[in-house]
């Protein structure tokens, strides 16, 4: 009888391991730890094991030519999920910022028509930008690069927020340009209508630009959209933005 159990443990066993080794099965599991990223968060900050599992899970697979690209979309994702959301200090996130740049570098070239994985490329490289510090960036030419890629990726909440924050420089940076601005955030705002921070960043150009009627309607439209439950963390943020930017409208209003 122990024999026949013993049989049947190495077969389980054997069936674990070729599971394992199944790519298709290890993108399916790392899909489905990416899609529980919320789990046991507390606040608006992730649980820092459960990310870094599903970065490890991405990478193991990442090579395989069957799943490469579903795998690389995946572990940007992830990344810049845990830069955001799972980073202690700046410090440590400077550190994840550059290490996702890198990434980025790679997997671009790899996949340069990729238009989702392109879009977390940019939005890591501008932040890369503002940790190196915005002269250095400049020079750089990361400012320009952001803008690029975030135009071959039809990304209009990038390309909005590029020309709303950087600043006209003569020669140096003479493009932006504050009516692009506008006129790229109602774009993503068309886009993307149920993501708050398409809302938030048209909010706040109009704020900026001293329209806080225009801003306190767009704040609220944003408001109006609640919470995703399969974007429980960046919804939640993107509502405590919001509420903060209207805040200061309501300052301005009295």
């Amino acid at each position: 009888m122990f024999g026949r159990w013993q049989k049947s443990a190495w077969l389980v066993l054997i069936g674990c391991l070729f599971s394992m080794a199944d790519p298709v099965k290890i993108l399916s599991q790392a899909d489905s730890c990416y899609a529980l990223r919320a789990e046991k968060a507390k606040g608006d900050k992730a649980n820092r094991k459960h990310i870094d599992n599903t970065i490890r899970l991405y990478r193991s697979v990442l090579e395989d030519s069957l799943v490469s690209e579903k795998a690389a979309l995946g572990l940007m994702r992830s990344e810049y999920f845990r830069i955001r959301f799972a980073t202690i200090n700046d410090k440590e996130r400077d550190k994840f910022v550059a290490s996702a740049k890198a990434l980025g570098d790679t997997l671009h070239s790899r996949f340069p028509n990729n238009r989702e994985l392109t879009s977390l490329y940019a939005t890591i490289y501008s932040m890369w930008g503002a940790s190196i510090g915005p002269l250095k960036a400049v020079k750089q030419g990361a400012a320009a690069r952001v803008r690029d890629l975030a135009d071959s990726a039809k990304d209009f909440q990038i390309l909005g927020r590029t020309h709303q924050l950087l600043p006209y420089i003569p020669l140096i940076l003479p493009w932006p340009d504050k009516e692009l601005a506008l006129k790229y955030l109602l774009k993503a705002v068309h886009e993307g209508p149920k993501d708050p921070y398409s809302y938030f960043f048209l909010a706040e150009l109009y704020f900026d630009q001293s329209e806080y009627d225009k801003a306190e309607q767009v704040i609220q439209q944003g408001l109006d959209l609640g919470v995703r439950t399969d974007y429980f963390l960046e919804d939640k943020r993107g509502r405590w933005h919001l509420k903060e930017l209207l805040k200061k409208v309501k300052k301005k209003q009295q």
